[in-house]
């Protein structure tokens, strides 16, 4: 998975997020400038009727109300850069508006809910809350100190059993449960889209380390590969050209075929890098070429021959199974060990490649009888290690060592895929 690839991904998880939410919504989240001034123009819309009939009132400073209101409402311009002091401005402005208005100037707090819900989207409930009660409790006090509710025009009959002390707590009970309430509920939808976001942020960030993780093990995969062909068709190659140098002055023909075989190795190993580069090609269409499977064994085997390794090969317990990744692990195996034979092994008179087929397990082994002293290594053991990732994916292990009689052998166990393994079965019951 390239880089590109990879940023396509998460921006198509960022496109299915928004194909959840509504026109409106995802209008409104592509212009964020617009959200705050549309905040502003409904506190206007909301606050400025109340201002305007309390400023008519006898005795009601209008340009104090006037300015209290436009202060608010430019403080709201930069609620998002600054929640806490946004807040904070609005809270004192507001409470100046209940002072110069009086016991006349109603409830108000409509620049406090939008402060609180901004505040919620941005820290957590244990902020928010009790800053949306102590926000109100206070408006309360202060209102009642100002002399709200005003009781001067109301005339209560007392043999009703209701006074003018029981009324006025009553009235502010149920206002300040309004002005309180109204602060919480803020807060709370606030913290819901707070949350929302946090789970949209997770989701991406998973998305992110899924595809690195599928970046790393793409890249991990065309490595092993490009070792396989590389470590494979080099060792071949190179033994082919000392052969042919050995017998090109006895046999002619013969070395004419040897170099054949190497042309034919090189083109083989070029076309096979050329289709394992091309994962790696951003805006390449065309089709790759197919992995190679179980079928091309025989034509694995016949080239370490040509190349001077003795081989038998002995298959039992039936065919491969159908699973291509399957046949592409043991092609591999087969010819990392054959691979290693060729480079490392001496006086090699024979090379047993042998695959037993068991109800849910293949056994590989390859074993040749070269001499106990070995060439020295002059790899990186990315084979070995490369056999044993290849293994782990069908739940199987690989050993490796010297024999006690000469020579170095090589044994994998592989479960067989679970919808072959099934397979198997039925077909064994039916004969």
């Amino acid at each position: 998975m390239t880089q590109q690839t990879l940023q396509e991904t998460v921006a198509s998880f960022d496109e299915l997020t928004a194909k959840r939410m509504g026109r409106l919504r995802r209008y409104l989240r592509t212009h964020p400038r617009l959200v705050v001034i549309g905040a502003v123009v409904v506190y206007l819309l909301l606050t400025l009727p109340g201002v305007l009939i309390t400023a008519s009132m006898p005795g009601a400073n209008s340009t104090g109300l006037l300015v209290s209101t436009l202060a608010v409402s430019a403080a709201l311009l930069y609620r998002r850069k600054a929640p806490m002091t946004v807040i904070i401005l609005v809270f004192i402005f507001e409470c100046v508006a209940l002072i110069i208005a009086g016991p006349q100037g109603g409830l108000g707090g409509v620049g406090m809910i939008i402060a609180l819900y901004t505040v919620a989207t941005s820290y957590s409930a244990k902020r928010t809350i009790p800053l949306a009660v102590l926000a109100g409790s206070f408006q309360v006090v202060l209102m009642v100190l100002m002399g709200y509710p005003d009781m001067a025009d109301l005339e209560l009959d007392p043999s009703e059993g209701i006074d003018e002390a029981t009324f006025s707590r009553i009235v502010i009970g149920i206002s300040g449960s309004f002005v309180i309430g109204f602060y919480i509920a803020a807060a709370a939808v606030g913290m819901n889209v707070r949350n929302a976001r946090i789970h949209e942020a997770e989701l991406n960030h998973w998305a992110r380390q899924v595809s690195s993780l599928a970046q790393v093990q793409e890249r991990n995969r065309i490595a092993r590969e490009m070792h396989d062909v590389v470590a494979h068709s080099l060792s071949v190659m190179i033994a082919l050209s000392e052969g042919a140098r050995v017998v090109a002055k006895r046999d002619q023909a013969r070395a004419d075929e040897v170099l054949n075989e190497l042309s034919g190795t090189g083109r083989a190993a070029l076309a096979d890098m050329r289709r394992m580069l091309g994962v790696l090609r951003q805006n390449e269409t065309g089709e790759l070429e197919p992995q190679p499977t179980g079928g091309n064994v025989e034509q694995l085997l016949e080239g370490f021959r040509t190349a001077g390794l003795p081989i038998t090969f002995t298959q039992s317990g039936g065919e491969l199974p159908e699973d291509t990744t399957f046949q592409l692990t043991v092609f591999r195996m087969i010819q990392e060990s054959l691979t290693n034979s060729l480079r490392y092994a001496r006086n090699v008179s024979d090379v047993q490649v042998r695959l037993e087929r068991r109800r849910d397990e293949l056994r590989l082994e390859v074993m040749d009888n070269g001499d106990a002293t070995r060439v020295p290594s002059v790899g990186s053991g990315r084979g070995l290690r490369g056999m044993r990732e290849r293994a782990a994916l069908f739940d199987g292990t690989v050993e490796a060592g010297p024999v006690a009689s000469g020579g170095w052998i090589v044994k994998a166990v592989l479960k067989i895929p679970e919808t072959d393994a099934k397979n198997e079965k039925q077909k064994t019951a039916k004969e």
